[in-house]
């Protein structure tokens, strides 16, 4: 009896070693699978920011443009405004100049 018994305890020790041997590899091939995945979870939302990204950029970029235009035009009308109001200005003050060195200089 004693020898069936301890024959039954080496068989149950062995089946527990196989069976935690099994377990073991299981655990491994599970935190593989995992860190499979989370990598490729990474990456993938990685890809997503850089889209997203590249389209804020683009939209952004589209919308300086916009703005630009708008502020070179608004630039421009300023500008002609400017000088049509001063034109007159322009011509009076150069013709006194004009005047006035030929007034003095020409005494000389």
């Amino acid at each position: 009896m004693a020898d069936n018994l301890i024959d039954e305890i080496k068989a149950a020790e062995t089946q527990v070693a196989v069976k935690i041997k099994e377990a073991k590899a299981e655990a491994v091939r599970i935190q593989n699978e995992a860190a499979s995945d989370s990598e490729s979870k990474m990456k993938e939302a990685r890809q997503t920011a850089a889209r997203e990204f590249r389209t804020k950029i683009a939209h952004a970029e589209k919308e300086a443009e916009t703005k630009a235009v708008e502020m070179v035009a608004k630039g421009e009308a300023a500008a002609k405004s400017f000088l049509e109001s001063n034109l007159g200005k322009v011509s009076d003050a150069a013709k006194a100049i004009a005047e006035e060195v030929m007034v003095r200089y020409a005494r000389s």
